[in-house]
């Protein structure tokens, strides 16, 4: 047990509904409750099932049992349970309701944090312009647990969100933080000020920082992460020729190979080359980054279907979801599938939904069959709508059936 001060919240305790979060609400027809069940399956289960059926009440009202004597000395209870009910609420900018399961975890019942929770509450602090409510919990929790660079960039992106760039500035310089995100948002932020004379000596200094303690390889990655932003900053100037030169640099070739990029890096320069009419470019620079398994993931093809989609270029969608280099998950199918549905193109649809229908290693998620759902009714498929929701059904059961084995 913590034998300190409650964390601090930004709120008043009273003003936040977390009673009214966690209470078992009894239905009117029957003496049961909705939350108690006994049944042999980890409430970490029950949890992510009513989450991923958007039923984010009742997912808190269960996840209070992790507060139980059954549950609280688990080491799984909150990594699995408090954060994601916490990080669901989040998601969906419930914020009053992610701080109030945050007091009742961690105040009420007395449960200690990780980091990963106390970042949730920072970013929310820090998403509604209370970056003085993100530092005080900010400090009280790292008595307890290791900030991580999470922690930090939030807390950057929070104070130059609220116009404190020299607070900023003097946050990264007093924790030392090395880090070419970090410097990535303080530059675009003395560049968005019109103060390039700042920009560039900020990114010289983190240059040379990182000459002198990495490797030359790791220097050139780093140093390519924060001349990204400038490359999208000269494009939105309108300097596009000075743009593509720092964008050469970047992408040079090194013995006939890409300079490796950070994945975020080379994502972040294919959105930026797609937004500025560089398509051509774009698509040469994902080709030589699936050339090298470092340098892409999911988020890479994503982008790349995305821009297939906005063009209209659906064969081009699919031929590149199923370019041979993509490792596809039920989440990766279930991405695709969704745009297919959202256009009403249904029988596309239906063909990817029968891959990973029929995949020995794959099911389709909730929200995949909620889309496949949702696009028949649309256009007034009944039947076929009906006989998606049964498969859904079957295959919750399924997932059901094989946690309550374990």
């Amino acid at each position: 047990m913590r034998n300190l001060s409650y964390f601090p919240l930004g709120r008043e305790p009273s003003s936040l509904p977390w009673k009214a979060l966690i209470t078992k609400k009894v239905d009117p027809n029957c003496t049961a409750t909705y939350c108690e069940d006994d049944r042999p399956i980890s409430l970490g289960f029950r949890v992510s099932s009513m989450i991923e059926l958007c039923q984010l009440d009742k997912a808190a009202q269960i996840s209070s049992l992790a507060a139980s004597d059954e549950y609280v000395d688990l080491p799984y209870t909150v990594p699995m349970i408090c954060n994601k009910i916490i990080g669901a609420m989040y998601d969906a900018k419930r914020y009053d309701d992610a701080i109030a399961l945050f007091h009742y975890f961690f105040n009420k019942s007395d449960l200690i944090p990780d980091m990963f929770t106390c970042n949730l509450i920072i970013k929310i602090h820090c998403d509604e312009n209370n970056v003085d409510d993100a530092f005080k919990l900010y400090r009280y929790a790292k008595t307890l647990a290791v900030p991580d660079i999470d922690t930090h960039m939030a807390l950057v992106k929070g104070l130059l969100k609220a116009g404190r760039i020299v607070d900023a500035l003097g946050f990264v310089k007093t924790q030392k933080l090395w880090d070419s995100e970090v410097y990535s948002y303080l530059v675009r932020g003395f560049l968005d000020l019109g103060n390039h004379e700042k920009a560039y000596e900020l990114f010289h200094e983190f240059d040379q920082h990182i000459m002198l303690h990495h490797s030359h390889e790791d220097h050139n990655i780093r140093r390519a992460a924060v001349e990204a932003t400038f490359v999208e900053y000269w494009f939105k100037q309108g300097k596009d020729e000075k743009a593509m030169e720092i964008y050469s640099s970047i992408t040079k070739k090194k013995e006939d190979e890409l300079l490796l990029l950070y994945i975020n890096t080379g994502n972040a320069l294919l959105k930026i080359l797609f937004g500025n009419g560089k398509k051509r470019e774009a698509w040469e620079l994902f080709e030589r980054m699936i050339t090298n398994s470092k340098t892409f993931d999911r988020d890479t093809f994503k982008i790349m279907v995305k821009e297939c989609f906005e063009l209209k270029e659906f064969e081009i969608a699919v031929q590149t979801f199923k370019r041979p280099e993509l490792r596809r998950s039920s989440r990766c199918y279930g991405e695709i599938i969704s745009r297919f549905c959202a256009l009403g193109m249904m029988s596309e649809a239906h063909a990817l939904f029968e891959e990973v229908w029929s995949d020995e290693f794959l099911c389709p998620d909730v929200p995949t069959f909620r889309s496949m759902i949702n696009g028949y009714a649309k256009l007034g498929k009944k039947d076929d709508a009906i006989e998606m929701l049964k498969k859904m059904v079957d295959a919750t059961l399924l997932n059901v059936a094989v946690t309550e084995a374990q």
